[in-house]
């Protein structure tokens, strides 16, 4: 199944979106986080996460400030790739 995933970084106000082929949802967010990283790597930390900034990653949103914005299969009948 294709997959249409977007992140958006919430700092910066960047949406990024990646088509990924892969047979779950959870799947495909995993292969975007990857091709997200690869294209906007994370710039070095200064000091160790805070205890805040450790509970946020469990929350879905990354430690660099990218947050998981939309994810829709794009290989159904009538969806649009573009939305």
């Amino acid at each position: 199944m294709q997959w249409r995933v977007e992140f958006y970084h919430e700092r910066r106000g960047i949406l990024a979106g990646y088509g990924v082929d892969a047979a779950l949802p959870a799947a495909a967010v995993q292969s975007a986080w990857t091709a997200l990283r690869a294209e906007h790597p994370p710039s070095p930390r200064r000091r160790p996460l805070s205890l805040f900034a450790r509970a946020q990653l469990t929350g879905g949103q990354d430690a660099s400030g990218w947050v998981l914005h939309r994810i829709a299969r794009i290989d159904e009948p009538g969806a649009r790739p573009d939305a």
